[in-house]
């Protein structure tokens, strides 16, 4: 009797671990998260995709390229360096979404950027068949969502190869290469044809420029008449003080980080709109609405990768990997200096609130 007591034990103790495993597997992935959500398990598909990276080099030619573009003001070849590497390790750890957008209560990350994406179409007022340029594209993912949800048609702008191709492929992919094509060129001389967009505009792309009033009378030029110039930046704001070192620090952190120039302000946008000709139409911060939470509430939260890439732990023992063998070298020379910084940086900084990352502003060309 006492056997078959034991042997109806172990079944159903087995029975309970087989329906525990993937309940256990279920909560660990909604703890760590996915690893295209800026989360803890964003952090484990980074050291196991690139281990094998050469990063002595890399972080070499990264460090060369900021001297060189604060030397000369031309940014575009550290840019291009930074994403030859960057580009699809911010796919694997933040899907197609590379920008903050507000984070609405009750809407996972995805949910808001798709949000998003009709509020671009609104503010730009994308009509089905209008012609509309998005500069500075990356792989052209906002371009295809306006020329979804709009029926417009979008060409993307870039300056990396790699993006061009890429981004031909997610065309192809989303069945909308009747309405979307990727060109490569520098959004301050495009190259294209004069008043031929009713609608231009960039996401987190005047950031990597360093002559504003370059870019505006480029997009001026290719506007029609009465066309729309929207600008969606990160920049610094009023209360921003280069005195304190700490917020000093973050902000000069979030441009070297990606060899971009020092964050612009609001006003130096809006100077060089009028000077280009356009006239102000919107300014708004998106993300003060009531029902969102601060844009960069994607990397907190309990288990956000916020609290691990801040934890004083994580670079020391990166350091004895390294020493042992486990890393390859420099490897946490680039992990501190190209994933905790900016990230934690960001952090810092919009909590201070001496940045902002959720800012449109729109203009118009001057006729009918």
């Amino acid at each position: 009797m006492s056997q078959l007591v034991s042997r109806h034990a172990v079944v159903q103790t087995a029975g309970l671990t087989l329906l525990l495993v993937p309940l256990a597997g279920s909560l660990l992935r909604r703890v760590l998260g996915k690893s295209d959500e800026q989360s803890m398990m964003s952090f484990f598909a980074v050291l196991r995709q690139y281990c094998g990276t050469d990063f002595r080099t890399f972080m070499k030619g990264h460090r060369d390229a900021i001297k060189t573009g604060n030397e000369t003001g031309d940014h575009v070849p550290g840019v291009i360096n930074y994403y030859t590497l960057m580009s699809d390790l911010i796919t694997m750890t933040s899907g197609p979404y590379w920008h903050f957008v507000p984070m609405f209560h009750g809407l996972s990350r995805a949910e808001c950027h798709e949000r998003f994406h009709h509020i671009v179409a609104k503010y730009l007022g994308a009509g089905k068949g209008d012609s509309i340029l998005e500069i500075g594209c990356g792989y052209g993912e906002c371009g295809r969502q306006v020329a979804k949800i709009s029926g417009s048609n979008v060409t993307g702008l870039t300056m990396a190869e790699t993006e061009v191709v890429g981004a031909n492929a997610r065309i192809k992919a989303a069945g909308l290469e009747g309405q979307c094509k990727m060109v490569q060129g520098d959004y301050h001389k495009t190259g294209l044809e004069a008043s031929s967009f009713e609608k231009v505009f960039g996401i987190y792309t005047l950031k990597y420029s360093s002559n504003l009033e370059g870019v505006f009378k480029e997009a001026a030029r290719l506007l029609k008449p009465g066309g729309t110039f929207l600008s969606y930046e990160i920049l610094v704001t009023d209360k921003y003080d280069p005195q304190n070192a700490d917020w000093k620090s973050y902000v000069e952190n979030i441009s070297t980080c990606t060899c971009m120039p020092p964050l612009w302000h609001a006003q130096a946008m809006r100077d060089a709109a009028r000077k280009a000709g356009l006239v102000a139409v919107c300014e708004e911060d998106i993300g003060t609405v009531a029902d969102a939470k601060p844009w960069y509430t994607c990397f907190t939260g309990l288990f956000g990768v916020y609290n691990m890439l801040a934890c004083p732990l994580v670079m020391p023992f990166f350091h004895v990997c390294e020493k042992l063998r486990l890393l390859p070298p420099s490897f946490s020379d680039w992990f501190e200096n190209l994933l905790i910084h900016p990230t934690v940086d960001f952090v810092r900084a919009g909590r201070a609130e001496v940045i902002s990352c959720t800012k449109m502003m729109t203009w118009k060309k001057h006729g009918s």
